[in-house]
Formats: structure tokens, C-alpha cells, sequence
């Protein structure tokens, strides 16, 4: 069968390539640019070729670049949406990852939500996600096999996680059992989980099953954090993602309550990237989401292992988080991706909400503007910084034969464009999607003027809607499960928030 062709005439390219001083080329330039089959074929300024062959583009007055990588999201929070705000991580995760929880949706709701927030995410120009799929107490086959086939039949690529927790909620948080009656404590000891054996054969499982499918499905390695997981199942995480050179995905210092934890569980000195060191999980292989508490060491540990830092600045300040670190993380050369988080944190898979605000609260940290992240900067996260966290970077992310044709069209002669200043800034602070006219993934057409090509977005999102009567009965038996921990949860946030630490990443305000 011959591999579909696309010929693309006369765009506005950026073709976002690494140049040897680690920034990517920006300049824009008037070129063609060939799709065969899945991959980019031929890009120069003019291509002499048989247009018999191909479907032709006519892009003149079209901006074309590489489609975003959302770097870390949890499609599991999609229907969480517009339900909470101004509400710390630990408080929050009661509600939207109930530690008491027993029950899985059915697989068909867990398709359908994923279905739309992959919807959004290719409508507004992203071609990648990493979904981190923590389906509580833990994820079986089923609902791993419909989530992966959403993303399958919507044509987006996704790296899959397979989320791990392995220890109860009251030994992951410091002073949690100090508040927690004994009757909660001994209900969240009886919650049933997998074992380390269970966990990692189901793994393989799904390795075997979904790696690879399509060109478009590749899996990662996720133990949720280092303070909930065991040191020994860390261990063996670390050993299964250096032999099938796999992403470990996890979470590092998101909270003050998690900056206390490193000396309250591992002693003075001992922080949770050291411990995430010392126990396998910290590589190049490695992606952190978050990363807001960090300290000086943290950072020279996270530079030397070659790891990255997803930085989901929506969900840091919609959690009440703090403010990244990002000048330190790049003085020190961290490779660095962006991420939207979750919906139930976020309400929205739209990166051009993160590109914006992760390139304006940083401005605000320091008086030295001369180091303030530029636009530039913010895209190179945005593609090349997400794609490397997924291990993907020689795959996505420019516009370069060999490269995957991950590609997005935008109109030029959009509100957005004009007057045309400086691309790079217009894309990161004036569009917002609205602009995009086609998106490409895997070299097929996905959406064209807004419509979503691969799926029948009407018949789907009615189907969800029918169904929706089942999730609210459930988050009823949730907010009651999170009534009764919140006493002690409240107690503990207080506390972790009294503890002085050499390092502030909140934005305090004297009274003068």
C-alpha cells in the first residue's frame, strides 16, 4: 500500500531544530516541507516533485511548527473539572484520588473521558501527551486497554504510564498518623493493592500489548513519588527501565508538606530526590513533575543525573503550590518540559495556557530582568524539552526529514498574527489555538478548520454525557470517604506548613 503524501507549499516554517549552543532555531523561513507516510520526507524552499502523487497544501500565509508535547497530565481527573479551587495538594487529592477508594468506573466512561480530553488537546495544537494514569486502588487491564485505544483511535500520541503507590496515605505523609484515628488508619492498611510481582508482570503485560501499537503508543515507568513507593519496588522500577530503556515518571517536591518530608522520614540532610537517588529512580531516564520545593543540592543532583523537570505551572499556583525554581533549573543546563497536570487542577489540556503564564511568573521572582525566561525559551519546553522527557526527542518536536510528522498549520492572517511581530512571542502570549487550521500526527491528518477528522466527536461526547449519571453517583461515596479524613489531612497541612525550611518558594506579602 503506498504511504499516504502530503506536500506542503510555501509555509512560514520555525523549524525548531537544536543548534550548537542548545537553543532551537527560530528564525522563520518561506519552504516546503513533504510528509510520506508517518515521517517528514523532504523540507527545502522549493520541491520540484510529482504533485500527482501528493496532496497538495497551499500554506502561503500559514505558520507552520512542530505540534506541543503536554509533558504530564492524569486523564483520570477529565471529569473533575470545574469542581475545585484555592485548595492545597493534600486536601485536594481526598477528593480527586480518594486513598479510601474501591471501585473502578467502567472501562467505556474511562474511553469517553479520555476521548475528551484528547479532543481538546489536538484542537489546540498539541500533538503529544504523557498521561499519567493513577487509577486508584490500581489500574486494571480493561480500563488501561480503553484509555490507550481512545488515544488510538483519536490518532494522538501518548507515552502511557502505569502509576504505582505501594504504601498506605498515613506513611507518605509526614505527621498523618499522629492525627489519623485509628479506625481510618486501620481502613486504609486493609485497602487492597498489588503486589511488587503483581505489579511488575502487569507491566510486561501491557509492554508487550501497547508499545509500539501503531507508531503512536509508547509506555513509562511511574512510581507516584519516592515517599510512596517502596525503596525496594524502586529499585526494581529502576532496573526495568534501564533494560527496556523505558521514562521513569514521577513526582518530586511538589509542596512544602513534601520539602518536610525528606529529614522527617529519611533523616537530617536527606531529601527525596537524594532517596530517589539512592534507591534507582533518579536517571536520564527520569521526568519530575513539578519540582516547585527543591533545594541548591536538589538541583545539582537532578543536573548530574541528566534528568528532566516538568514544569506545570497552572496546577502550582491553581494547588496553592509555590513557584518553581526555573532560573535555577536552567543555570544549572536541567532540561526542562511543560505540562497542563490534570483537569481537576487545571480545567483544560489547552497548552497555550501554559506557555503564557510559564512565561510571565517568572518575571516577578527577581529584579534582574536580563534573566527572565524568554518566549524562546518556553517553546523549547514546549517541544524539544517535553519530547526529551518522554524520550522521544529524536522522534518529535521540528521540522526535519526523519522526524515524525508531528505538525501544526496556523492562519497568519488571524487576529492573533497581526500586525506580525516577533513569532515566537505571538505564539506564546497572543494565540491561543484559535489560529490553527490543521494538525498532522504521524503524518495523518487529524484536524482540519476545527473539526476533529478521526472520531465522531458529536456521538462521543453525547454518549459521555448519558453516562455521566454513573460518575456522580460514585464522587458521592468520594466526598464523603474525604469528609472523614479531612480533619487529620487539615492538621497535617498546618503543621508541615509551620516547619522552617532554608528555602521559600511561596510569595509572602508583609504588612508594612
Amino acid at each position: 500500500m503506498t504511504p499516504q503524501r502530503y506536500l506542503i507549499k510555501q509555509a512560514t516554517v520555525l523549524p525548531f531544530t537544536p543548534t550548537a549552543d542548545g537553543s532551537l532555531d527560530l528564525e522563520p523561513r518561506i519552504q516546503d516541507v513533504l510528509i510520506e507516510g508517518d515521517r517528514i520526507a523532504q523540507v527545502a524552499d522549493c520541491l520540484d516533485i510529482d504533485d500527482s502523487t501528493a496532496t497538495v497544501i497551499d500554506a502561503r500565509n500559514q505558520l507552520l511548527i512542530p505540534g506541543f508535547v503536554n509533558a504530564h497530565a492524569h486523564s483520570v481527573e477529565i471529569l473533575e473539572k470545574g469542581r475545585y479551587e484555592a485548595m492545597p495538594l493534600e486536601v485536594w487529592m481526598l477528593y480527586t484520588y480518594p486513598p479510601l477508594k474501591q471501585q473502578h468506573l467502567s472501562p467505556r466512561l474511562c474511553y469517553l473521558r479520555t476521548i475528551l480530553g484528547a479532543l481538546e488537546m489536538v484542537k489546540s495544537g498539541a500533538t503529544t501527551i504523557q498521561d499519567d494514569l493513577i487509577e486508584l486502588p490500581y489500574i486494571t487491564p480493561e480500563i488501561f486497554a480503553a484509555v490507550a485505544q481512545a488515544y488510538r483511535d483519536i490518532g494522538l500520541r501518548v507515552s502511557l504510564t502505569h502509576h504505582v503507590i505501594n504504601l498506605p496515605l498515613y506513611k507518605t505523609i509526614p505527621y498523618l498518623a499522629d492525627f489519623l484515628p485509628s479506625d481510618l488508619r486501620q481502613e486504609l492498611d486493609a485497602m487492597a493493592g498489588l503486589s511488587d510481582d503483581e505489579w511488575l508482570s502487569l507491566f510486561k503485560d501491557f509492554y508487550a500489548d501497547w508499545h509500539g501499537k501503531d507508531g503512536l503508543i509508547t509506555l513509562a515507568l511511574a512510581p507516584s513519588a519516592p515517599q510512596r513507593v517502596t525503596p525496594e519496588l524502586m529499585q526494581r522500577i529502576g532496573e526495568l527501565s534501564e533494560t527496556f530503556d523505558l521514562p521513569i515518571h514521577t513526582h518530586m517536591l511538589e509542596t512544602k508538606t513534601q520539602a518536610v518530608t525528606g529529614s522527617e522520614f529519611y533523616g537530617a540532610g536527606e531529601s527525596v530526590v537524594s532517596h530517589a537517588k539512592r534507591h534507582g529512580i533518579l536517571t536520564h531516564r527520569t521526568a519530575i513533575a513539578h519540582g516547585i520545593w527543591l533545594t541548591d543540592r536538589d538541583i545539582e543532583l537532578i543536573a548530574e543525573a541528566g534528568a528532566t523537570v516538568i514544569h506545570n505551572v497552572v496546577s502550582n499556583h491553581r494547588l496553592c503550590s509555590g513557584i518553581a525554581p526555573i532560573r535555577q533549573l536552567m543555570d544549572a543546563g536541567v532540561n526542562i518540559a511543560l505540562g497542563s497536570d490534570g483537569m481537576s487542577s487545571n480545567d483544560s489540556f489547552n497548552m497555550f495556557d501554559v506557555l503564557k503564564m510559564a512565561g510571565q511568573v517568572h518575571s516577578v521572582t527577581h529584579p534582574d530582568y536580563s534573566r527572565y525566561p524568554r518566549a524562546k525559551d518556553v517553546l523549547k519546553w514546549a517541544t524539544y524539552g517535553g519530547a526529551r522527557s518522554a524520550l522521544l526527542q529524536d522522534q518529535v518536536g521540528a521540522i526535519a526529514p526523519g522526524m515524525k510528522a508531528d505538525l501544526v498549520l496556523y492562519d497568519l492572517n488571524s487576529t492573533s498574527f497581526i500586525p506580525r511581530g516577533d513569532l515566537p512571542i505571538h505564539l506564546v502570549y497572543a494565540e491561543h489555538g484559535q489560529s490553527i487550521r490543521k494538525v498532522f500526527i504521524n503524518g495523518k491528518l487529524v484536524v482540519a478548520d476545527g473539526a476533529v477528522l478521526t472520531v465522531d466527536e458529536s456521538a462521543l461526547l453525547a454518549e459521555l454525557q448519558d453516562l455521566l449519571g454513573e460518575y456522580e453517583a460514585e464522587r458521592a461515596e468520594i466526598y464523603r470517604q474525604a469528609e472523614r479524613l479531612l480533619p487529620a489531612i487539615e492538621a497535617t497541612y498546618q503543621k508541615a506548613m509551620d516547619q522552617p525550611l532554608p528555602i521559600e518558594r511561596f510569595t509572602r506579602i508583609e504588612k508594612g
